[in-house]
């Protein structure tokens, strides 16, 4: 017999007018219980006012995305008694960084927003939406595009994604994914059109990894911006933080190219200048992590077969 456990679910409740309040509630659940399972013997048993959006059930539709626990996640992949503390509680909230609506149900248009502005579908040549050519992939060209096609639109690498808060003009880890997927994919027309719209935004990212932490899909967004990045030479647009960019691609092709090595110090003058570098200095120093700055780097030896690899700069 499956062993049952009550666990006590503390629900961030939001009426959309007063301030959110938290309100607990008792259920039974065994180790097969999801977490969409659980919210909904609530709401039929227990309070039938409860919001929450839930509908495959499977990991597919990316509705029932939440924090569970104060993580990001779908409740449909998470299992009760995999995130119940010793205590049997379970802590449930909305998103971050999305408008509340009710409960735990955000107001995600800015997330569609951000998706569409990437013009999220493939642009076939005319010749071939008039049926006169067939556009093939081969087995190499669908690989690359394949993880990034499997986004469900969730939400989720968004609201863990500090860039997102502190930069209205990053448009966000399931965008880039997106936005990627096309311009990988040799068969679409608009590629120096999706550049333009990614590059400067791709250079905003942090690379903190929070998208690819808590993406259910394994989609790996920031993979998907690194790779974005590699077409700046393609880039037909100058903004402050692409020229950042190319100085900062230059220094390190120089770097490697003469030392054999990335050195920080060299690269983080040459591209944010003279300015900033004393700014964050202080900091360095207040911090007592100057030393590493000032630290003595020698040159690899036999440079001239780095130098065999690395080639012409293009």
């Amino acid at each position: 017999m499956v062993e049952e456990k009550e666990i006590t679910v503390n629900i961030k409740k939001y009426d959309g007018k007063n301030d959110p309040y938290w309100k607990t509630y008792k259920v039974r659940a065994d180790r097969y219980t999801q977490m969409t399972e659980v919210l909904r013997r609530i709401k039929t048993e227990q309070d039938p006012a409860l919001a929450y959006r839930a509908s495959c059930h499977m990991a597919v539709c990316g509705s029932c995305a939440m924090k569970i626990n104060g993580f990001p996640r779908l409740a449909c992949r998470t299992m009760a008694f995999d995130v119940m503390d010793e205590n049997n509680e379970i802590n449930l909230e909305a998103m971050d960084y999305y408008k509340g609506i009710r409960d735990l149900i955000p107001d995600i248009d800015t997330f569609y927003d951000r998706m569409y502005k990437v013009m999220p579908r493939l642009y076939a040549d005319e010749s071939v939406i008039a049926g006169e050519n067939e556009q093939r992939m081969t087995p190499s060209e669908q690989k690359e595009v394949w993880k990034f096609q499997e986004c469900i639109w969730c939400g989720l690498c968004v609201s863990a994604c500090p860039s997102v808060r502190m930069d209205e003009k990053f448009l966000g880890p399931a965008a880039h994914a997106k936005g990627y997927r096309f311009i990988a994919d040799g068969r679409d027309t608009k590629t120096e059109e999706r550049i333009n719209i990614l590059m400067d935004s791709a250079w905003r990212c942090t690379s903190c990894y929070m998208c690819y932490e808590v993406c259910p899909q394994d989609v790996q967004p920031v993979i998907a911006i690194k790779k974005t990045k590699s077409y700046l030479n393609e880039y037909k647009g100058n903004t402050e933080v692409t020229e950042m960019a190319r100085k900062h691609d230059d220094t390190v092709f120089d770097l490697i190219n003469n030392t054999g090595k990335i050195k920080e110090s060299t690269l983080y003058l040459k591209t944010f200048g003279f300015g900033e570098a004393i700014k964050d200095i202080n900091y360095m120093r207040k911090e007592g992590k100057l030393k590493y700055a000032l630290a003595k780097d020698n040159d690899v030896k036999n440079i001239d077969e780095i130098k065999k690899i690395m080639g012409d700069k293009k």
